[in-house]
């Protein structure tokens, strides 16, 4: 017997720690997608710096070189820091995440985003020298490609957000609750307590929420939800494999127990 309750006791905190460390997993995955939505800002922030130029040399006729120069060279800084913030974040999650994923694909936009930063530097020397040359033509010239490459990242950048979403998705844990009615589907009382185990694991899970009612972070699977019978009182069971199409308004889903009495 002592056997039996230590082992339902092991799977419980292993449960437990699956679900915090899924927990994490998703958290780190904001991080992310957070790095990756401030490169998209740097790069609005850089379309204002390149149509200041153009309007410094078209209509004001006094090109600022080096104002120029210090944005793109705090843009590129930038860029590199959240990519590397991007990849860092990913395999944060990857290493908490109990349900793995592949990070191939974020790792190559990644590259490609920080690439862009070397053409970046290249097209803002050549700015440098046609400004300092007087070389207007040369100098708009060099307007399209600059605003192609900041196009680039920005659509880098995003590209990096959709597939770190679909990854949330893919390890995405659910929320579930417990509603008691009647044999009528009217709102029912119990207070025995509820439990639900994973069909695939055996293990078993336990309500975390003061009112005994809801399994928060639940990894992807079938589970069977019951209670524990009260004297001449107990509920009806049912199995529930979990999926979007299940989460209520309230963002859980929600199973309903028959309670009876004899």
């Amino acid at each position: 017997m002592k056997k039996a309750i230590f082992y339902a006791l092991s799977l419980t905190v292993f449960v437990f720690g699956q679900t915090f460390a899924q927990s994490v997993a998703e958290q780190n995955l904001n991080s992310a997608i957070q790095s990756a939505e401030n490169v998209q800002q740097e790069v609005v922030n850089s379309r204002k710096a390149v149509n200041q130029l153009v309007k410094q040399l078209t209509i004001l006729g006094n090109p600022n070189a080096t104002l120029f120069s210090d944005k793109m060279h705090y843009h590129v800084n930038q860029v590199q820091n959240q990519a590397d913030d991007v990849d860092y974040f990913v395999a944060l999650a990857k290493s908490n995440s109990v349900i793995d994923f592949s990070s191939t694909a974020i790792t190559a936009l990644t590259t490609d985003l920080v690439n862009q930063n070397d053409i970046l530097l290249n097209l803002t020397n050549q700015m440098t020298a046609a400004i300092v040359a007087n070389n207007t033509t040369q100098a708009l010239n060099l307007i399209t490609p600059i605003r192609s490459a900041l196009t680039r990242q920005f659509n880098k950048a995003g590209n990096i957000i959709t597939k770190i979403g679909v990854i949330k998705q893919n390890i995405k844990t659910y929320n579930v609750c417990i509603k008691t009615v009647d044999s009528l589907g009217n709102p029912a009382s119990y207070n025995a307590g509820f439990y639900c185990q994973n069909t695939a694991t055996g293990a078993y899970i336990y309500p975390d929420n003061q009112e005994g009612t809801c399994f928060t972070n639940l990894l992807p699977g079938t589970y069977h939800f019951g209670s524990f019978q009260d004297y001449f009182c107990g509920t009806s069971s049912q199995t529930v494999t979990l999926s979007n199409a299940l989460i209520n308004a309230n963002g859980i889903i929600e199973v309903a127990l028959v309670v009876w009495c004899e």
